[in-house]
């Protein structure tokens, strides 16, 4: 896949194409942010089709190995990244469908005739990120320097102690 890859999104669903790829996660701006570094890619498969009420739609399967930063310790979290998503394309003069805010019911894009693919897959992880990331509880990796938190006697214990 090109550096900038583009598609018609509903001519790509009428003809029910198929796109899959490797890109790089140091080629996602938005996304570096949220990355505590950007080693590796992600692997992605876009088809093109239609649903079950003959709507026009895309099909997003996104896999991979995100490097997060833990929000408690501040090392690296390894999130394993898997997205499946069903995109139902619409217009942009076109009205929502009616179920759009149900929670079964497909996400809804506005397509154009110049859908950037990588900008769609960023969208998507972005999406699909934790609020906060964070190692589960006791698993967090001591690090030289950085006082473990739980490890070391609380203040308030001592404001415990006087209450007593």
């Amino acid at each position: 896949m090109s550096a900038r890859t583009v598609i018609d999104g509903l001519e790509f669903s009428r003809a029910e194409d198929e796109l899959q790829g490797h890109l790089p996660l140091a080629g996602f701006g938005r996304l570096q942010d949220c990355l505590f570094d950007a080693d590796g890619g992600i692997d992605f498969l876009l088809k093109g089709g239609r649903d079950r009420q003959r709507r026009q739609v895309l099909h997003l399967e996104v896999t991979g190995l995100l490097h997060l930063q833990c929000q408690r310790c501040l090392g690296v979290l390894a999130y394993p990244l898997r997205i499946m998503n069903t995109l139902l394309l619409v217009s942009a003069n076109e009205t929502l469908p009616a179920e759009a805010d149900e929670p079964d019911a497909p996400d809804c894009i506005v397509t154009s005739m110049d859908m950037d693919v990588a900008a769609l897959i960023e969208d998507e992880i972005l999406l699909s990120l934790p609020l906060s990331s964070r190692h589960p509880d006791g698993a967090c990796a001591a690090r030289p320097g950085v006082p473990r938190i739980g490890g070391a006697a609380s203040p308030f214990d001592g404001l415990a102690a006087l209450r007593k």
